[in-house]
């Protein structure tokens, strides 16, 4: 099985997000102009159209009994468990145009996570110890309490993680694809990010133990990206860089074109920056709760405007004076 890139995966996101909005029946004519419009933009976007009009002629294909037996998997998930019914749609993905969704990468992905969010959505969640993990938009996450360790692993997205004192002795750590982060009696951040976990220490302290790499001890008020093979120097953070876990985004004398893809986190759809502003200097305190809301703010300090070819289509661009 050929494994997709970042890019791809991102496209075929889009892609899935597009056609069911257009299966929906609610989609009008400037939906299906969107749709156009992102169809064109990259070879990844027509690409990824292919996977889902290859998908859809997979399943069309298929004996009827079977898939009604898929459907039914689907229309009872509340009588079954996410596991049940993630490896019947696995098995109709399975050798398909979209390799991505096969089984193993599933067993591997969001949906068989102990703990999820919708994009848009937080989860706190109480542990077993009394600790806390917070998960932010788009997250996953499962929780492992063993005689030996005490171990979150984070499949994607972003946790915020308050630890608990352990009877026991047991380490805590989070683990993500590119190694550990060991709490020492702690409150801190950690972010699957551009192939690479970020980590950013709020309280005490943090071992980063990346899985090939020499490990780094993170004081509070630093954090660190680290890969699989090396952890990255020690910087700084950013005032209120945990506003997040109040519903909010904080910006201080920041790009543009940084803030607007954190603010897109947290919103459905295609978010974007136009590059013609996206070195604009944005501060203030933002509602990622309501990001309707947070781009009026945005509008109301800059120079830009808000381009909305559908709901799920919106672009940060120059404000036209003419």
């Amino acid at each position: 099985m050929t494994l997709i890139d970042p890019r791809q995966r991102e496209a075929l996101e889009q892609a899935v997000q597009w056609y069911t909005l257009l299966q929906s029946g609610s989609a009008g004519p400037q939906d299906h102009l969107g749709w156009q419009h992102w169809l064109q933009q990259t070879e990844a976007n027509q690409w990824a159209w292919q996977q889902i009009e290859h998908l859809q002629q997979r399943l069309q294909g298929i004996p009827a009994s079977v898939g009604c037996r898929t459907l039914d998997l689907a229309s009872q998930a509340q009588l079954n468990t996410r596991r049940t019914v993630i490896k019947g749609v696995a098995l109709l993905l399975g050798g398909s145009a979209l390799g991505w969704a096969s089984y193993d990468q599933v067993h591997n992905g969001m949906w068989l996570a102990d703990y999820r969010t919708k994009v848009g959505q937080r989860l706190p969640v109480t542990l077993a110890d009394g600790g806390q993990v917070l998960l932010n938009t788009d997250s996953a996450a499962d929780v492992r309490y063993d005689a030996q360790q005490r171990l979150v692993r984070l499949r994607q997205g972003e946790v915020m993680v308050t630890t608990a004192s352990d009877p026991a002795g047991r380490p805590f750590f989070v683990q993500t694809l590119h190694g550990r982060v060991q709490a020492l009696g702690t409150r801190f951040a950690v972010r699957v990010i551009q192939g690479q976990t970020q980590v950013e220490v709020f309280e005490h302290q943090v071992r980063v133990l990346p899985s090939h790499g020499q490990p780094l001890l993170l004081q509070p008020g630093q954090f660190s990206r680290f890969s699989a093979a090396q952890v990255a120097a020690a910087k700084p953070l950013a005032a209120e860089q945990d506003a997040w876990t109040q519903g909010l985004l904080v910006a201080n004398e920041q790009r543009l074109g940084d803030f607007i893809p954190e603010l897109a986190r947290y919103r459905s759809g295609w978010l974007r920056c136009d590059p013609a502003v996206a070195a604009l200097r944005v501060s203030g305190t933002f509602p990622v709760d309501d990001t309707d809301k947070a781009l009026r703010a945005i509008t109301s300090v800059l120079p830009v405007s808000i381009e909305r070819r559908t709901r799920y289509w919106v672009t940060v661009s120059e404000l036209n004076t003419a």
